[in-house]
């Protein structure tokens, strides 16, 4: 026969067991694994609140960008056109957030056909060499020059330079940071030479 459940007893023995707080317990049992912690008592370091270190966010590097304007002396008629180019660029880099000035190299009245008599031309690839820009702006491979052999011979020594440097040609929409475009630009460069050579 089953035993019957002594209610009155229960309820005394009940009285005689202390008073369990889980609550407190759990408390208790927190603040004993944040100590150990903080004394390195537990495998790898631990961040607790007040030594949390908060993250920062890093700038994109801006690019570096010139530009390069130039007018021969056969074009003495385009002297506004010239000064556009100088505002159009100017104006073009500034207004980009990702793009920092460099310098806008002008060559006022001088012939394309060659490097040497173009001092801020070659004052750019230096410039360039020594890592100061890391994009050339123009507005077309004849304002960049129009010789073949020396806008070649240039696109090549920048490209070669580490990091390279692109070149990106306005009015034909190509840049040299495309290695594509090689035969494209090839063939406008034998272009310019030849619309140079007719006048």
């Amino acid at each position: 026969m089953p035993r019957r459940l002594d209610a009155e007893r229960i309820e005394q023995a009940r009285r005689k067991e202390p008073e369990v707080n889980h609550k407190e317990l759990e408390r208790k049992r927190m603040q004993a694994t944040i100590e150990a912690n903080r004394k390195g008592h537990r495998k790898g370091k631990m961040r607790y609140p007040g030594k949390a270190q908060t993250k920062v966010l890093e700038e994109p590097k801006k690019i570096r960008v010139a530009a390069y304007c130039r007018v021969s002396t056969q074009e003495e008629k385009q002297m506004g056109s010239f000064e556009m180019q100088v505002q159009h660029f100017k104006t073009t880099i500034t207004s980009n957030p990702m793009y920092e000035l460099v310098d806008i190299y002008k060559d006022e009245g001088i012939s394309g056909t060659s490097i040497e008599k173009r001092k801020d031309f070659v004052r750019m690839i230096e410039d360039a060499k020594a890592g100061k820009i890391d994009m050339i702006l123009t507005k077309s491979i004849s304002r960049f020059g129009r010789n073949i052999v020396d806008i070649l011979t240039t696109l090549q020594t920048l490209s070669d330079l580490t990091p390279p440097v692109a070149v990106t040609f306005e009015s034909q929409g190509i840049s040299t940071g495309n290695g594509g475009n090689k035969l494209i630009i090839s063939m406008l460069s034998a272009l310019a030479e030849m619309e140079s050579q007719q006048r």
